[in-house]
C-alpha cells in the first residue's frame, strides 16, 4: 500500500520540526553523538517523505489532467512487489512485503498494480505503469509501449540506465507502434508478461 500525500507531508513536517529543536538544542555545535544521530535522522527523512510527497503530488496532477481529457485511468494502486520502496516499508511497517503471486491475484480479481520501470530509450526514461486487466491498465501500457498486441522477443539484463539494475529485467518487445525495449522489478516480470499477453483481449 502506498503512503497518501498528507501522510507524507506530516511525516515531512514533523520530521523537520525534529530537525530544528534538535539543531536549536545544539546551537554550540558541540560533539553530541545522540544529537547527531537525532539530527541525522530526521534531516533524512524531512527530504525523503518531501520527495514522496512531491512525486504524489506530480502522479496526481496527471491522472487529474488524463481524467478532464476523458481518459479511462483511474485512481491510484499499490506499487507492486518489485516497485515497492524502502520508503513505503518505513511508512507502512505494519504491513506485509506483497509478493508477485499476490499482485496476480490482485490482478486477476480485477484489481491492478503500479510498476515503476524504464523505458530503454536513446534517453532512459523512468515511468509508471498501471498494471491489470482493465481498460485504464491498457491505455497506461500503450502509453507507454503502443497499441496491443504486444511480442515479447527476450529478455536480458539492462544495459544501461542510472538505476539499480540488478534488481531490474530488460524486456525486448514490440507493438503496433514498433519496436519496444522497458526495464522492470525482476519480480514482476512474469506479472508483466502475463498482462501484455491479455492486452488485445480487453480492448
Amino acid at each position: 500500500m502506498r503512503t497518501s500525500r498528507p501522510v507524507s507531508l506530516m511525516i515531512a513536517v514533523v520530521a523537520a520540526i525534529i530537525w530544528m529543536v534538535s539543531t536549536y538544542a545544539n546551537a554550540s555545535n558541540s560533539w553530541d553523538p545522540m544529537n547527531f544521530v537525532l539530527r541525522i535522522a530526521a534531516g533524512a527523512l524531512t527530504i525523503a517523505a518531501t520527495a514522496e510527497w512531491l512525486v504524489l503530488s506530480v502522479r496526481e496532477s496527471r491522472w487529474a489532467g488524463a481524467r478532464a481529457r476523458g481518459s479511462h485511468v483511474a485512481s491510484a494502486v499499490r506499487r507492486s512487489a518489485g516497485s515497492r520502496t524502502a520508503l513505503d516499508d518505513l511508512f507502512r511497517a505494519a504491513d506485509r512485503r506483497p509478493t508477485p503471486a499476490q499482485d496476480l491475484a490482485t490482478v486477476t480479481g480485477g484489481g491492478a498494480v503500479l510498476v515503476v520501470a524504464y523505458l530503454m530509450e536513446r534517453k532512459v526514461r523512468r515511468v509508471s505503469l498501471r498494471v491489470g486487466l482493465d481498460a485504464a491498465s491498457v491505455e497506461s501500457l500503450e502509453s507507454v509501449l503502443g497499441a496491443a498486441p504486444h511480442r515479447l522477443f527476450g529478455t536480458q539484463p539492462p544495459t544501461r540506465g542510472a538505476f539499480e539494475r540488478s534488481a531490474y529485467a530488460q524486456l525486448e518487445g514490440a507493438s503496433r507502434s514498433g519496436a519496444w525495449s522497458i526495464a522492470v522489478p525482476t519480480a514482476d516480470v512474469d506479472l508483466l508478461r502475463y498482462v501484455l499477453a491479455r492486452a488485445e483481449e480487453i480492448r
